[in-house]
């Protein structure tokens, strides 16, 4: 029962025991079929870490600040007319200060003037500020 090219072949005793049983010869024809497939496995690891350094950084501020000076002139002269409410000189504000005295007439004099001037000063501040910078580290380990 075999040609030559058959991979497959049965003895005389399976072909009459089918035969038998059936009135039939049946011979399976097999075919074998192959399955590819993936699988993942494990080549390396890579760890991820973060770091995070703090500083503390000085700052120079310059910072204004004023404040006002009052000066007291006494003048005591007799004046003619009524001066200006106030005046300026240079940065300086003149505000007179008046009264009348009693004389054989009547006369204003001038007793003191107000001399108010703005002072400004400047002084620099340090200021500690924690600044923070993250710093990643990345690393390979091969399995």
């Amino acid at each position: 029962m075999n040609d030559g090219n058959d991979d497959f072949q049965y003895s005389e005793d399976l072909a009459r025991q089918e035969l038998d049983k059936a009135g039939k010869i049946t011979i399976p024809i097999i075919e074998e079929q192959a399955t590819v497939g993936k699988k993942i496995i494990d080549t390396a690891r890579v760890t991820v870490s973060k770091t995070i350094n703090e500083k503390t950084e000085a700052f120079e501020i310059p910072l204004k600040q004023e404040e006002i000076v009052i000066k007291r002139v006494p003048k005591n002269e007799l004046i003619e007319t009524m001066p200006a409410a106030t005046r300026y000189e240079g940065e300086v504000m003149i505000i007179p200060i008046l009264k009348e005295v009693a004389v054989i007439e009547k006369r204003m004099m001038l007793v003191e003037e107000i001399h108010i001037s703005k002072l400004q000063s400047e002084k620099t501040e340090t200021q500690e500020v924690t600044v923070r910078k993250e710093e990643v580290h990345v690393t390979r380990r091969e399995l």
